[in-house]
């Protein structure tokens, strides 16, 4: 991954929780890209996918987060593009080597706090596929931001 201008190395945790599939929480940890663009957190990293019999398929991610709103975007093995912005749905797709889905983001709740060195964002919404409901979620994105060395 190429360092961009003014980026800092971040570390991004992600804990999600689909309730109606399973109420276990699952975390994943990332290192990225952090920048502070407009307003705007910018978070970007690679995501590898190991399918049993194949190499590693490759996504890279993107999130953008405002004050009121949260995009994500994926592109590789897995792309689409993801919006949560409260009391709002967003219709999209959802494309993996399985398949393309229609995807349906009804957003619920979202929160965003930001410390020095770190961003925490918090979404409840419910996901539908194809036009059937599949679960409620939670997300829970924490960025931790390198600090400057003196």
């Amino acid at each position: 991954m190429n360092k961009a201008k003014n980026s800092k190395t971040a570390e991004i945790t992600i804990y999600s929780t689909q309730h109606d599939i399973s109420d276990e929480t699952t975390e994943t940890l990332y290192t990225g890209e952090y920048r502070f663009l407009a307003d705007t957190h910018v978070i970007s990293y690679e995501e590898f996918f190991q399918e049993e019999g194949n190499p590693p398929a490759k996504t890279t991610t993107l999130i953008k987060i405002g004050e009121d709103f949260i995009h994500i975007a994926k592109k590789g093995a897995i792309t689409t593009q993801m919006h949560f912005e409260p009391l709002k749905a967003y219709h999209g797709s959802y494309q993996t080597p399985f398949g393309t889905f229609a995807l349906l983001i009804d957003t619920k709740h979202l929160a965003v706090c930001e410390q020095e060195n770190e961003v925490q964002a918090d979404i409840k919404y419910y996901l539908s596929l194809n036009n059937c409901p599949v679960s409620r979620c939670i997300i829970r994105i924490q960025i931790k931001i390198e600090k400057k060395k003196k």
